[in-house]
């Protein structure tokens, strides 16, 4: 269910902004990127280097696995300091682990179902069933995962609505880095029709909190534009609905899948990450 999903480019672009943004709604999360982050220097390649671990986390072979969560966790170990309300934080606590996954799991599937198809309950349950089995990589403790996806997002809704998940100045400051990158190449109304997509996709408190409005009209449209890429996508060949790690992941595992038995012996194992690392995203 992680290739299923993770593969669509139109999740990516539904899904990427969105988690972002509800990953620096948490405080503590908004002061550790404006402390220790490069989004100001260099905003895409930040949102690079996330994308790059998030995908080859997923797609790519075990070894690169292993090469991206040695990266990660040794840069998690050197963020920690406090937030300006004086609240300390740390890149390796496991809570603050879990609402950025969570934001992952919930940003995706959402995506899909807004613009690929909508999915059963039973796969949306699999697809974090895959994301729960992968979290102690993350280090996040398996007991600390609701029981499922349903409770997950309930937990989502808790913190939102409790308050701990709010978006402070540090967060508003972030976030405007990632609605509107300082780039030259990003035509306005592709600019402006990717972040329509993702403050619509926000939980209307913290869509309120970035500063957005919202109204009937831009609803009608966007379910409208939607609707549209639910019946368009589908349709499309897969060489354009695909991300080209997707495809490469997936021919890797193919290509080992078909050797002879003893040719596959004398080749070092390759396998996708949702597949090796204790089955990684999957």
């Amino acid at each position: 269910m992680t290739w299923r999903v993770d593969r669509e480019i139109m999740v990516l672009l539904g899904s990427g902004s969105r988690a972002l943004l509800l990953q620096v709604a948490h405080p503590k999360v908004a002061a550790a990127v404006a402390d220790h982050s490069r989004y100001r220097s260099n905003p895409l390649g930040r949102l690079r280097g996330t994308l790059d671990a998030i995908y080859g986390f997923a797609f790519e072979d075990t070894r690169r696995v292993e090469r991206i969560l040695h990266g990660i966790n040794a840069l998690h170990r050197r963020v920690r300091g406090s937030t300006p309300d004086g609240d300390s934080y740390s890149a390796l606590d496991p809570h603050l682990l879990l609402w950025v996954y969570a934001t992952l799991i919930d940003s995706s599937l959402l995506a899909y179902d807004t613009f690929v198809q909508p999915l059963e309950p039973a796969e949306r349950e699999e697809y974090y069933a895959e994301f729960r089995r992968a979290g102690h990589l993350w280090g996040i403790p398996a007991d600390l995962f609701p029981d499922s996806l349903g409770a997950l997002r309930a937990w989502m809704a808790d913190l939102i609505a409790s308050g701990e998940v709010h978006v402070g100045p540090q967060g508003r400051h972030v976030g405007r880095y990632i609605l509107e990158p300082p780039v030259w190449w990003l035509p306005p109304p592709a600019a402006l029709a990717l972040r329509l997509v993702t403050v619509w996709l926000l939980p209307p408190a913290l869509r309120a909190g970035f500063g957005y409005t919202w109204g009937p009209r831009r609803e009608r449209l966007m379910r409208t534009l939607a609707a549209s890429s639910r019946w368009v996508v589908p349709r499309l060949p897969r060489a354009v609905r695909d991300l080209p790690m997707a495809r490469a992941a997936e021919r890797r595992v193919r290509g080992v899948a078909f050797q002879p038995d003893a040719a596959r012996q004398r080749r070092p194992r390759s396998s996708g990450g949702a597949r090796g690392a204790s089955s990684a995203r999957a």
